[in-house]
């Protein structure tokens, strides 16, 4: 049984996995007058938290995912302030790039919604793209859609930041500690068991990334988590590429790169190509074969980088999702809250959902979003994809 009887509470919130979606949630809360504890099977933000390229993108296919990174950006703008840590956090923006009719049409259809959002983005033919950034004279693109907001910050910086802060005000992170399953009394969960020993909690957060399916079965929860490998390599051409550059998506090849500072670059891409991977059992180190096929096709899309241009480092990683690409944000059962399933928008949105579950356990109604959307009993039926423009 993963389910056994639970006594008092040890601390108000629990939260599994210490990685940026746990950490923001844990600071949210500590910052509320909550004790909080946090679990973690290894060290803190090992998982995928910093596997990403750092993106902070206000550019989304979906009205959840816009409302998610707005909500978020006065946090990241305000990190250094609040931390006393350099996230590094430079502003790029996004330029999404096509010769395809059907993403043209999709394109032409955000930047629509998106203005009227308050969101700043232009529909750019070539000749404008071209005359905006001239060292992208290679694009050979018919249309490109230009948000001038957003751009990348240094992960590992943030997780230590928020890490600090957590400890100094209070909360405990327990690395480590892998969670085996889960308390209940009277129909309400009251903690977990661990490779370390029994936590009490009030409340229980499923903050686990890739391995929140897990937790979840521990509760006896069947919710469709589903997580992507994806790879990234940092490069150096020949010509340095400039910081200026916006991170750029080519949507009909499926690969993308943005400027790395010092001249470098950071390309990845998924080529059409849309796996899902075991958690437990993946590569986490990017194949030769995607290195050279990325290179090359990056090379071909954007005239930055020569196919053969040098690998400074490489990783892969996992975007843990589910089955229409936004998250499971919810209390799934009394003292059970998942948050989990970011599909690679964690870092991004993470600030924002760390006041939602606040809100959650303080059994208020969350001020940025309807929660409604993200409830997992969304997929009891048929779902198709809801945001479109991940990469």
């Amino acid at each position: 049984m993963t389910i056994t009887t639970a006594g008092s509470a040890g601390s108000d919130v629990v939260i599994v996995g210490a990685g940026i979606i746990g950490l923001a949630c844990a600071h949210e809360l500590i910052r509320a007058g909550a004790s909080v504890r946090v679990l973690e099977q290894h060290l803190p933000g090992a998982g995928q938290s910093t596997r990403t390229g750092g993106g902070i993108r206000l550019s989304h296919g979906s009205e959840i995912n816009v409302s998610l990174t707005r909500a978020s950006m006065p946090f990241w703008e305000g990190f250094e302030a609040e931390f006393g840590v350099d996230p590094r956090y430079r502003r790029t923006g996004h330029l999404f790039v096509t010769s395809d009719d059907r993403h043209d049409a999709f394109l032409r259809t955000q930047a629509d919604w998106h203005r009227e959002a308050g969101v700043p983005t232009r529909i750019l033919d070539n000749a404008r793209m071209k005359s905006r950034w001239p060292h992208l004279g290679a694009l050979g693109f018919a249309v490109g859609s230009h948000c001038s907001e957003g751009g990348y910050l240094d992960h590992h910086s943030v997780i230590f930041g928020l890490q600090q802060a957590v400890r100094e005000n209070g909360g405990a992170i327990h690395p480590g500690t892998r969670v085996e399953g889960l308390h209940a009394a009277g129909g309400r969960i009251g903690g977990v068991a661990t490779s370390t020993g029994d936590f009490r909690a009030g409340v229980v957060i499923n903050a686990a990334g890739a391995e929140a399916g897990v937790i979840a079965e521990l509760a006896g929860l069947c919710i469709p988590f589903r997580s992507r490998r994806h790879e990234l390599l940092i490069v150096r051409p020949r010509e340095p590429v400039p910081d200026d550059t916006p991170w750029l998506i080519d949507m009909d090849a499926q690969v993308h790169l943005r400027p790395d500072g010092q001249g470098r670059a950071l390309i990845g891409g998924f080529l059409g190509r849309d796996d899902e991977a075991d958690p437990r059992d993946y590569a986490r180190e990017h194949s030769a074969g995607w290195a050279g096929c990325v290179r090359a096709v990056a090379s071909a899309s954007f005239g930055l980088n020569e196919p053969e241009c040098e690998i400074v480092e490489g990783w892969a990683g996992l975007y843990p999702g589910t089955l229409d690409y936004l998250p499971v944000l919810e209390e799934s059962k009394p003292g059970l809250i998942t948050a989990a399933g970011f599909s690679g928008t964690g870092l991004m949105h993470a600030p924002a959902i760390g006041r939602i579950v606040r809100q959650i356990v303080r059994g208020q109604d969350p001020e940025e979003i309807d929660l409604s959307a993200l409830r997992a009993s969304r997929f009891d039926g048929q779902q198709g994809v809801a945001e479109a423009t991940g990469f």
